[in-house]
């Protein structure tokens, strides 16, 4: 688990829960090594095998809104992602 990441003034971090769906066992690992590449402060990640090939992966991390925007954004530009779903401070997102 990484540290928590420093808070500059007039910005606060939450807890996100993101959820990727993925096509196959490599798109786990170019998932993986996206968000681990990034240092971001997980404290907690999962992958399981959803059936017929595809992986879901869990995450949550604390990072600002504007970061899990960013995150989101990078996960949709891989071709081996089929689903983002995003949890944060109460309120749900979910994207296609």
């Amino acid at each position: 688990m990484s540290p928590r990441p420093p808070t500059h003034a007039g910005t606060t971090h939450d807890a996100a829960k993101v959820r990727v769906v993925v096509t196959d066992a490599l798109g786990l690992q170019r998932v993986l090594t996206l968000l681990t590449g990034r240092h971001h402060a997980f404290t907690r990640l999962s992958a399981e095998e959803a059936g017929t090939g595809r992986w879901t992966v869990g995450v949550d991390l604390l990072a600002t809104p504007d970061e899990v925007d960013l995150v989101v954004a990078r996960l949709h530009r891989l071709p081996c992602v089929l689903t983002v779903d995003v949890t944060l401070a109460g309120r749900l997102a979910s994207t296609a």
